[in-house]
């Protein structure tokens, strides 16, 4: 059935029981019920905003629908769930006086109201349409414009309906009481939709006074309100996020179709570039209009123009338009919680809050509560709180003791610096807690993987504080720097964050550096060594070591020193030196047994143990292994026990004992899955596959191959291309 067809079927039910209505108030005569009155002036109101809305489904148009909507020529995707939602809202089913539409400043909540608005026209779901606007400023190509025309209060709210409904006579009243009163009492005679823009701007009372009225709309009138405070007493709210990645590259694409050179730039730029251009804007229609506008009128590269974006400073225009008022009103404890939430990339709960600032719950349930209001902040599930990006990279650019937004309307407006900083501290002391070094840290590794987003993020922000590479800019957020690669280092190598490894051990050894922290600087050069080693890629590794080996010198303990000699073992052992690498291990093995260094003397022994397995000398490979598996059995050194399994298991292998092998690799692989280190993980696997070669299980043989595979695969393991020809191997075989 058709919207014409159930349009039909629901007048002809109302006009027979206005019929019905008409016949009972006969028979009363003159003294007709007053409940009987009032159905009746209801129900031929229905039968008249029905028969208006069919003729305007048959093409047919009244002699006068009052509307004033504005016509806006620009593009609209997207949003189909929520312009469903709104014309639901706007059904006379619908008991509500509308629908409240809040999100952040250039959201597109205006363009949503207005299109729901034309679609209401198209349907004749009313029998006028009036538009009013509180707006104060707009933001173009040149900058933000002041409005002269904006509306400031309910009385001039309802002059303007009253002008829009040709009713001069409520225009004209003096007194706004009397205004208001005749103004529904005209409605009550109608079926009108009215669009209430940006009320952010007007003032409290004002807005209390709209509710108040909105409350009071007779049936069968509805209004949408937009702004950028959460409100809607009554009504459905949507709070509008950002447009999806397939509507954004929708809207880019359509505003190209009119701006020649902008089209050009799109179709010269990568797809990723645009993606990181809807993710800087966090899907927000204006910001990605003001930045292809920065193209299509500027001359800019999109790139250049998504770093403007990124860049708070260098954007006052935008972001001064989308947070300069809400920001004028916010409170000490309100900025707080922005600057520490500035620092959590995924969704904070209140007590992290709480822990992270030292405010007390209920003052951060308080300040979470206004700024949800004022649409700075997400309410998501789960009692989690989340920034959009816009608003972050404001708050970022805000931050006392950075650069601000030096617009005239932000001038003045400083975020809280101390804050951020106790919050970075917060994540720097929870990694301290739950990473390190330890033989037994491996076992709070999940709580740092649960977290990991805003430990990296946390590094970052650090990193940019500091000023380095560079002339040092803060030292005690290199300090913290330090501190924190110190205790993830180990946690990045187990888990598989090999390229973030890297990227934190060059940041440590250019903190170190920076604060003439010889040794810290040295094991932020091995932690980047040893990842470079493992993935075969021996000329980078060494770079790293002799860089490593001159901050030792400068200032390190013999320990850091003798670390640093069985870096360059390895090194010399990558590049088949058996000899130097031999020496260099029994000249780091003497100064570990010296310190008692229970732990590192077994690293270096099953090093020597190494060497010998490459060299066929099985015998004295076997004393090594099983010499280190001793100390680490001994003192609880798990990881270590794992990498010796899986060497026994290598050298079995190696003499051709499959039997053998398998016992090994069977007590490697749970211990490496306990530990988490998934290098040792796929050694495991990749031992048990081909041991299940060696007695002719094929298919079993593969699986083990393939999932090691997807391990060496994501960590660009140095043994990557021997996996891959394992697997091969086993396929054929399989076939």
């Amino acid at each position: 059935m058709d919207n014409q067809e159930a349009l039909e079927q629901t007048l002809n039910r109302a006009r027979q029981f206005l019929q019905i209505l008409e016949v009972q108030k006969a028979s009363y005569g003159l003294r007709v019920p007053v409940d009987l009155v009032i159905e009746l002036e209801e129900k031929q109101k229905e039968v008249s905003s029905l028969e208006a809305r069919l003729s305007l489904l048959q093409g047919k148009r009244p002699a006068s629908v009052p509307d004033n909507l504005p016509r806006y020529t620009d593009v609209f995707v997207g949003r189909k769930q929520e312009i469903a939602r709104c014309l639901d809202a706007l059904s006379p089913e619908e008991r509500g006086w509308g629908v409240a539409i809040d999100g952040i400043g250039g959201m597109g909540k205006t363009t949503l109201a207005l299109e729901v608005a034309h679609l209401a026209r198209k349907q004749g779901m009313f029998d006028a349409y009036l538009f009013a606007s509180a707006k104060t400023t707009w933001l173009s190509a040149e900058g933000v414009r002041q409005e002269t025309l904006a509306l400031s209060s309910l009385d001039s709210f309802c002059r303007e309906f009253a002008k829009g409904l040709g009713r001069k006579d409520i225009e004209t009243m003096t007194d706004a009481t009397e205004r208001r009163r005749a103004l529904l009492d005209a409605l009550r005679k109608r079926r009108v939709l009215l669009i209430w823009d940006n009320l952010e701007t007007l003032n409290a009372e004002e807005r209390d006074m709209i509710a108040e009225f909105l409350r009071k709309l007779p049936d069968h009138n509805k209004a949408i309100i937009t702004s950028r405070r959460r409100t809607g007493e009554s009504a459905v709210t949507i709070r509008l996020d950002r447009l999806l990645e397939s509507e954004a590259l929708e809207l880019m694409a359509e505003k190209g179709k009119s701006q020649p050179r902008l089209a050009q730039e799109l179709k010269a730029t990568k797809r990723e570039i645009l993606t990181a251009l809807y993710e800087a804007s966090g899907g927000n229609p204006l910001a990605l209009d003001w930045t292809l506008g920065q193209v299509a009128h500027k001359g800019y590269s999109i790139s250049v123009a998504l770093e403007r974006l990124r860049n708070a400073a260098k954007s006052t225009d935008l972001y001064g338009f989308l947070f300069a008022d809400a920001a004028e009103i916010l409170s000490g404890n309100d900025r707080t919680v922005l600057s520490a939430l500035v620092v959590f990339l995924t969704p904070a709960k209140t007590p992290a809050l709480a822990d992270a600032t030292d405010l007390a719950i209920t003052e951060i349930q308080v300040s979470l509560g206004r700024l949800v209001t004022l649409s700075l902040v997400n309410e998501l599930d789960g009692e989690r709180f989340g920034l959009h990006p816009l608003t972050r990279t404001y708050v970022r650019a805000a931050v006392g003791g950075t650069d601000t937004v030096g617009t005239v309307p932000l001038s003045g407006i400083r975020f809280d610096s101390a804050a951020q900083r106790k919050v970075l501290r917060y994540w720097v002391d929870f990694a301290q807690k739950y990473g390190g070094d330890g033989k037994d840290a491996y076992k709070n590794y999940d709580n740092l993987e649960a977290e990991w987003q805003n430990l990296e993020g946390v590094a970052t922000t650090l990193r940019e504080i500091a000023g380095i590479p560079g002339v040092l800019k803060d030292q005690q957020a290199a300090q913290m720097l330090i501190d924190l690669e110190n205790a993830l280092s180990r946690f990045l190598r187990f888990r598989g964050y090999w390229d973030e490894g890297v990227r934190l051990g060059e940041w440590r050894y250019q903190a170190g550096k920076a604060l003439s922290q010889w040794s810290n600087a040295g094991w932020g050069a091995n932690n980047v060594a040893w990842t470079y080693y493992f993935r075969g890629e021996t000329d980078r590794a060494a770079s790293w070591a002799a860089q490593m080996a001159e901050a030792m010198e400068r200032g390190g303990s013999r320990r850091d020193k003798a670390a640093t000699i069985q870096l360059q073992g390895q090194i010399a052992e990558q590049r088949q030196d058996w000899a130097e690498a031999e020496r260099l291990y029994q000249e780091a093995l003497a100064i570990y047994r010296e310190l008692g260094e229970e732990q590192n003397e077994a690293i270096a022994l099953n090093s020597l143990g190494s060497v010998a397995y490459k060299q066929k000398n099985y015998d004295h490979s076997e004393s090594y292994y099983k010499q280190a598996l001793a100390i680490a059995e001994k003192i609880g050194f798990t990881e270590h026990q794992v990498t010796c399994c899986g060497n026994l298991g290598s050298l079995a292998l190696g003499r051709d004992r499959p039997t053998e092998a398998r016992i090994w690799y069977e007590r490697e692989l749970p211990l490496a899955q306990e530990v988490g280190r998934q290098d040792l993980v796929a050694d495991a696997q990749e031992g048990l596959a081909q041991v299940l070669e060696k007695e002719g299980r094929y298919t079993e043989a593969l699986l083990w191959a393939q999932a090691a595979l997807e391990i060496r695969e994501r960590l660009r393991d140095q043994t990557l291309d021997w996996t891959r020809r394992l697997v091969e191997r086993l396929r054929g075989k399989v076939e």
